[in-house]
């Protein structure tokens, strides 16, 4: 019988294993990291130019090509041990049952991915520090950037991410944060999903191979894949979604839509959750060791 607080005590016990967890740490040290590579030149700018620089930087992180792949990588490495059994396991889904048990494995998964996202925003923004001030405006820094990419070249500054104006065109500031994270947020359950689902179905490191898969997609897909298929690879490639840019707001119709970007993830996660329920609760029960 489904339960929701035993469905929330199954899920609360992988948050509980994180104080403890060195790949977490790993993982939190690395995407702080990752942040202040891709977004300290802002900030450098903006003390360059004496003015500071509001904090929607977000939406541009994955604007870049490379940087698909070093997302693709860490998203994987938040959720390659799916579906998260260790010794305890056994008498938890003795006690909670497995219907239970591995909804709440999944309910984990999007719970994990909305922390992992917002830690991935709020990097983004300590990252601009000290030259850093609040409006709901984009600023004229972000605004300078976007629409003369030039400028930081001038005082001998590196860009290391694209600041497109054409989001500026279509969203404000605090809305186009909010899609980005919503889209960020998405892509990286739908990849926590099909680990999981991989793993139950296939076993072994299929989850990581099928993830790996479609990283490898999001990046083949702006060079080789482009040029090879044309845009409907863009239509196979639910990473690239992640992103803003990879998006067609415009309504043109070149590249996948936000509707249709949507409506394929949350029916892929839909899809995958049913089944991977439905073969746990049939399978036997093999543990692995918790990384």
């Amino acid at each position: 019988m489904t339960n929701l607080k035993t469905i929330w005590l199954c899920a609360q016990v992988n948050f509980r294993k994180w104080p403890i967890s060195p790949r977490i740490y790993t993982l939190a040290t690395i995407i702080a990291a990752f942040s202040i590579w891709v977004f300290s030149w802002i900030s450098d700018y903006a003390e360059a130019v004496d003015v500071a620089v509001t904090p929607w930087v977000f939406p541009f992180l994955l604007t870049t090509p490379i940087l698909f792949p070093i997302y693709g990588s860490l998203t994987m490495l938040l959720f390659c041990d799916a579906p998260f059994s260790d010794g305890h396991t056994p008498f938890l889904i003795i006690r909670t049952s497995r219907r239970n048990w591995v909804i709440g494995q999944l309910l984990y998964i999007v719970l994990a991915a909305f922390i992992y996202s917002a830690f991935f925003v709020l990097m983004s923004i300590l990252a601009l520090i000290p030259n850093l001030q609040f409006s709901t405006e984009w600023g004229a820094v972000l605004k300078t950037i976007a629409f003369d990419p030039s400028s930081p070249s001038k005082y001998g500054i590196t860009a290391f991410t694209i600041i497109g104006g054409s989001v500026m065109n279509l969203f404000e500031a605090v809305p186009a944060t909010l899609v980005s994270f919503g889209l960020f947020w998405l892509v990286s359950v739908f990849i926590g999903i099909l680990i999981f689902f991989f793993n139950i179905v296939i076993g072994g490191a299929s989850g990581l191979v099928a993830a790996g898969f479609f990283t490898f997609i999001a990046y083949f897909s702006i060079f080789v894949g482009s040029l090879s298929f044309g845009n409907i690879i863009y239509y196979m490639s639910p990473v690239s979604w992640a992103g803003m840019f990879n998006l067609d707001w415009s309504g043109v119709g070149q590249i996948p839509s936000p509707l249709y970007a949507i409506g394929c993830l949350v029916g892929l996660i839909l899809l995958m959750s049913i089944i991977s329920v439905f073969v746990f609760c049939k399978k036997d029960i093999h543990i692995q060791e918790r990384r």
